[in-house]
């Protein structure tokens, strides 16, 4: 992959097409710009594109037709859907698709530059965490991070996560600090969900992330096999109490970001890639968290090694601009 990457961009809209052209030109080398969804295959193929970010509702071939029939080409473009439609169920049709990423509109200053650059790495970036449970990605691909800058951004962004994660009938596991427990009750109750219901029913289960830190190192550093006997009962007995068909089971962990915290960021890293390892050969996705503040910022080398640990990337609350 060249190291700026060939962006075309496709969009009905002139002031819209302007306006991306004009963000993605900071970081990528914008080769082509399409009025609609024929002209967007023209140009990706023949100016040999890395990315297409196309517009979902565009007249003729809308954003999913175009990719459909650059995916049939044989082009090896990543595709980058923007639009003004962004619920759960919109961005999922369109990963499901084959996307690498999903971004709204009105963040397209504070995201579409992101995107891109995940999907030239390989990864995925979505609106919301609620996508990730539904969205069934093969083994090796179900490791996520969430960036976020303030808590009460994340506790939202981990409940839609677990509600949606219950509602396709897996059992969720959090491993989490003491303040956010308190606050994920706050929420439980709020959305109409009975928490003690569920743990006693052995979908859904608590661990305390600062008490789980100790045992899964060895002279220091985190371990796999430590790892896996950590969370082994917990995925045994949330798969036993799944009612999805397969079993699968969601965990959101903010156990790393503790040693990200300490400054241990080789050790955060390590244990990201064990996480990784392990959900690869079980029917576990994982996501973790964040905060901006400890990375020292989205763009900084610090989150760019985390996210290069990860599947998926879901960016930050709105205030971080």
């Amino acid at each position: 992959m060249r190291e700026r990457g060939r962006v075309v961009v496709a969009d009905d809209h002139p002031r819209i097409l302007e306006v991306a052209t004009a963000i993605l030109s900071q970081a990528f080398d914008v080769v082509g710009s399409a009025p609609d969804g024929a002209a967007a295959i023209v140009a990706t193929l023949r100016l040999n594109a890395d990315v297409v970010v196309l517009d979902v509702t565009m007249p003729g071939l809308d954003g999913f037709q175009t990719a459909a029939r650059i995916r049939a080409s044989g082009s090896a473009a990543r595709i980058v859907f923007f639009s003004n439609h962004t619920g759960d169920d919109f961005v999922l049709a369109g990963v499901s698709r084959g996307a690498s990423a999903f971004v709204a509109k009105p963040d397209m200053e504070r995201n579409l530059v992101a995107a891109v650059r995940h999907a030239l790495a390989g990864r995925a970036f979505v609106p919301s965490a609620a996508v990730l449970p539904r969205w069934r990605r093969p083994p090796g691909r179900r490791h996520d991070l969430q960036l976020y800058t303030t808590d009460v951004f994340l506790i939202d962004a981990v409940m839609s996560f677990f509600e949606s994660a219950l509602d396709a009938g897996d059992s969720v596991i959090a491993i989490v600090r003491h303040a956010h427990r308190q606050a994920l009750d706050a929420q439980f109750r709020a959305r109409g969900f009975d928490s003690g219901t569920l743990v006693r029913s052995g979908r859904f289960a608590y661990g305390d992330a600062a008490a789980a830190l100790d045992p899964i190192l060895r002279d220091g550093m985190p371990d796999s096999a430590l790892f896996a006997g950590l969370l082994e009962p917990l995925l045994e007995r949330g798969l036993a109490a799944s009612t999805g068909s397969p079993p699968h089971v969601s965990l959101f962990g903010e156990v790393a970001p503790i040693l990200c915290e300490k400054g241990e960021f080789d050790s955060a890293r390590r244990l990201e890639r064990i996480a990784s390892e392990y959900a690869a050969s079980r029917p576990l996705s994982i996501l973790c968290a964040y905060s901006t503040g400890c990375l020292a910022g989205e763009s900084s080398d610090l989150a760019a090694g985390i996210c290069a640990e990860h599947s998926t990337v879901v960016p930050a609350d709105p205030t971080n601009r």
